[in-house]
């Protein structure tokens, strides 16, 4: 039997064998959208989305909380903004889009936290993109899932990657604080999109670079892990299945990452070298696996065949037995050709019927 979109995503977020691989990307190329929608966003926001996704035939689409970035204003011409935690950003349309660079961080030590204001979780306006999107999933049968961040980026997003790495050894009480008010705005943030009516949460997290983890094993687990299960404790204790994602080559953490209970891991990054044979045989009896299409060459500079090929490939490996969601190492964005895009998905389309026969 067919199954809807929702159904066949959370069937495959439980580790179970839906009709077919379930298809999924974040959709950041203003290409894509001019031609599958017939306009290019201004920023990143639920309506856009929910169309684009339901005429390419997402089963998912994730939506942040607050919108992409959190809640700020769209309409500033200026190049740098500073969103409602205070962290200044550099706005580049042109080449960067829908995320900015972080450029200015309004922490430093314990004097500017003991002057700081964590933002209102439960701010007017906070829930409106997923709400919007909420109704539209009710009319297309897409997944909606919420999205926050995780304790790891909201913290170093208040006081730059150094002097975060710095805390760790000069005052770890202090950033323990931190992390753990970061930690309490997303958890509550997260209760109102369950209450909303999400059907799961995902949290990003950036753990690694394409070399290896941010910070190393030992301070992740001190640090950052008791947050880290708290959050997803949280979570599942409202009923909703959680997505991770975190880019980068972290095979190192994912014992650790895995323990906390989360229900799938996004997008398995190719490009860093990431191995998805390794991660099935590993994990993909315990969580549900999604992406490592490469989004750096084959999506960007591959041909129809090599997207092709790549494509069947990561279904060969993951998709037997369930527990599979396709999509591409990161994103879909403006440098790859749509021709690609779409090889993409119709080849999950045309080989990811179960019983998988690749």
């Amino acid at each position: 039997m067919e199954m809807t979109p929702k159904e066949r995503v959370l069937c495959a977020m439980n580790n179970g064998q839906p009709d077919r691989v379930p298809i999924f990307d974040f959709l950041y190329s203003r290409k894509l959208y001019e031609e599958v929608i017939g306009r290019v966003p201004e920023f990143y926001n639920a309506e856009d989305v929910m169309q684009c996704a339901a005429k390419i035939g997402y089963d998912l689409v994730v939506m942040p909380l607050g919108g992409f970035g959190g809640i700020r204003d769209y309409s500033t011409a200026s190049q740098q903004y500073r969103d409602e935690w205070g962290t200044t950003y550099h706005q580049d349309r042109v080449h960067a889009w829908p995320a900015d660079a972080p450029v200015g961080f309004p922490l430093k030590d314990r004097s500017d936290w003991k002057n700081f204001k964590v933002p209102d979780p439960a701010q007017s306006g906070r829930l409106r993109q997923i709400d919007i999107a909420l109704q539209l999933g009710k009319e297309t049968g897409i997944a909606v899932f919420g999205a926050v961040r995780g304790p790891f980026t909201a913290t170093w997003l208040l006081f730059g990657i150094e002097r975060f790495s710095l805390l760790l050894y000069d005052d770890p009480d202090f950033l323990d604080e931190v992390i753990s008010k970061c930690t309490d705005f997303f958890i509550e943030g997260g209760r109102q999109m369950a209450a909303a009516g999400v059907d799961a949460i995902c949290f990003a997290d950036d753990y690694g670079s394409v070399n290896g983890p941010f910070i190393s094993p030992t301070h992740f687990e001190k640090f950052i892990l008791p947050h880290l299960k708290r959050l997803v404790r949280a979570f599942k204790e409202m009923g909703l299945p959680v997505m991770m994602h975190s880019d980068g080559r972290i095979r190192r953490l994912m014992d650790t990452l895995v323990s906390t209970g989360i229900n799938s891991y996004h997008p398995i990054e190719r490009g860093a070298g990431m191995d998805l044979m390794d991660i099935k045989q590993t994990y993909g009896d315990k969580i549900c696996l999604m992406g490592n299409v490469d989004n750096k060459t084959t999506l960007v500079t591959g041909s129809i065949a090599d997207v092709e090929a790549q494509t069947m490939e990561c279904i060969r490996i993951a998709a037997p037995g369930g527990g599979y969601i396709l999509a591409s190492d990161h994103s879909v964005k403006d440098d790859m050709p749509n021709e690609n895009i779409f090889t993409l998905y119709e080849t999950g389309r045309k080989y990811g019927k179960y019983p998988i026969s690749i």
